[in-house]
């Protein structure tokens, strides 16, 4: 990716971005890490704290990506304005800190969940990122999913914070999808083309959203 590109916000596609949760779908490298970490960099300027339930990288990762669109996280975490919920690290074998935000198994939807609520109940304007639910779906049935994903939306909403709910293409049961899209407030599709010179082009549409300020498919980047 060019450094020299920038990525749409999201308050140029659905306009309000406050007390607002989409859901996020598309298949791997379509731009949804991308929109990840531009939402949470947009909410710095908007004085809005971040967190990240990160579960299919390390948080190491993020922090590079975010690097990569021009915003050093390193000054808003070390002030706690930025956080990680790790539910990746515990994989590579090595013993998780007990006194940081992370779970010693994706499975512990409950662990999570408190991590959660302590960010929501603890930060005046908070952006909540969850990164994949596909991934932590594969390990909990589609009811106990459902009851994980209202639940923190519920909470969200109720201290007018924000979230994105990432989800990876094809890898959640239909009807779980479904029943998520219930409860939030929009969703945003995301997908890969290939143009006439076969490079892959990563573009999004916003499928529904109480304001749609641009219709259609269009491209990641400005």
């Amino acid at each position: 990716m060019s450094e020299q590109k920038s990525i749409i916000p999201l308050k140029n596609l659905v306009g309000k971005t406050d007390a607002q949760i989409f859901l996020i779908v598309g298949p791997p490298g379509s731009g949804k890490e991308e929109i990840e970490s531009q939402y949470i960099n947009d909410g710095f300027i908007e004085k809005n704290n971040g967190a990240i339930v990160t579960t299919d990288s390390f948080p190491t990762e993020i922090i590079e990506k975010m690097k990569q669109l021009g915003t050093n996280p390193s000054t808003f975490i070390s002030a706690k304005q930025l956080q990680f919920i790790d539910a990746f690290s515990y994989r590579t074998g090595e013993k998780v800190d007990k006194n940081g935000l992370a779970v010693d198994n994706i499975r512990d939807l409950t662990g999570i969940s408190v991590f959660i609520k302590k960010l929501i109940d603890t930060n005046e304007k908070l952006r909540l990122v969850i990164n994949t639910l596909s991934t932590i779906s594969i390990y909990n049935s589609g009811v106990s999913i459902l009851d994980f994903t209202q639940a923190q939306a519920a909470r969200l909403k109720q201290k007018q914070h924000s979230g994105l709910i990432i989800v990876q293409e094809g890898m959640m049961d239909d009807k779980v999808i479904q029943g998520i899209k219930t409860f939030v407030d929009g969703v945003i599709e995301f997908r890969l083309v290939e143009d006439t010179k076969g490079t892959l082009e990563r573009k999004l549409r916003v499928v529904y959203a109480p304001t749609i300020r641009k219709s259609g498919w269009i491209e990641l980047y400005r």
